[in-house]
């Protein structure tokens, strides 16, 4: 008897979009054929089929497989995976950290410190074009590695008033841009970082578990949506003995 091992398919009840689950799937599927890039992955007629949804979300699957250099496209020959797998790095998809840090193998946790809606301040109205009397959404989450604080984030947001999630709604989805798009049709598509090394002040060397002054890596995003329009601004700042930042640049 020939056992037949059903292909992993979508949650329909989960907050996660569908096309973010599909291609969560082809990219594992990718990595386990990793090696064959002579044949071509399902088309899009064939994915549909598959998972029963319509073109809209295979297509955004696909487009960010081949964004994300997992695929490339042949015309009239199909999609094919590369030769040479990406390394992912929590920076290359916003709000991906503590998934990246678990795929890794490692305890990752997080805890959203809290949630709450504030006047912009004069910085704020500069970077987002805001004025001084918008009211942004701000939250506030410790990552911990291994039950240790790692990073510890602020993040700004310019939405509407009526979008006040809970603590506990973010936690459970892991990114507030997920919930964003899922309840407010908004997606985050691009974040520009500014990186620099900086020393701790009283209140992150408290949240970190580090003294007063010690040396800490701080990025700061500007957040976009599809159109462009910036919609949001995070500080997140590292623990300099835990955290690296490694990237490629080519000629």
């Amino acid at each position: 008897m020939i056992a037949h091992v059903a292909k992993p398919t979508i949650n329909r009840s989960s907050s996660v979009p569908l096309y973010k689950q599909i291609k969560e799937i082809l990219i594992s599927e990718i990595q386990a054929a990793a090696g064959d890039t002579s044949r071509p992955i399902s088309t899009e007629h064939e994915l549909v089929e598959r998972f029963h949804v319509s073109r809209a979300p295979i297509r955004q699957a696909l487009k960010e497989l081949v964004d994300e250099g997992y695929v490339y496209r042949e015309r009239a020959m199909g999609t094919f995976p590369v030769q040479e797998l990406p390394v992912r790095p929590p920076g290359l998809e916003l709000g991906g950290l503590v998934r990246f840090l678990r795929d890794q193998g490692l305890e990752c946790t997080s805890k959203i410190l809290s949630v709450d809606s504030v006047l912009s301040t004069e910085r704020l109205c500069t970077i987002l074009g805001v004025m001084p009397s918008d009211k942004l959404l701000i939250l506030s989450r410790l990552i911990f590695l291994q039950g240790k604080p790692l990073v510890w984030t602020q993040t700004y947001l310019y939405v509407s008033e009526d979008f006040q999630p809970s603590k506990r709604e973010i936690e459970q989805v892991d990114s507030v841009f997920m919930l964003l798009e899922r309840d407010q049709g908004i997606f985050i598509s691009r974040g520009d970082h500014q990186i620099c090394a900086s020393s701790a002040t009283s209140m992150e060397s408290e949240f970190l578990g580090i003294k007063n002054e010690d040396p800490v890596l701080v990025i700061e995003t500007k957040l976009y949506t599809r159109n462009d329009r910036i919609i949001g601004w995070r500080k997140a700042v590292h623990r300099a003995d835990d955290y690296k930042f490694s990237f490629t640049v080519n000629r």
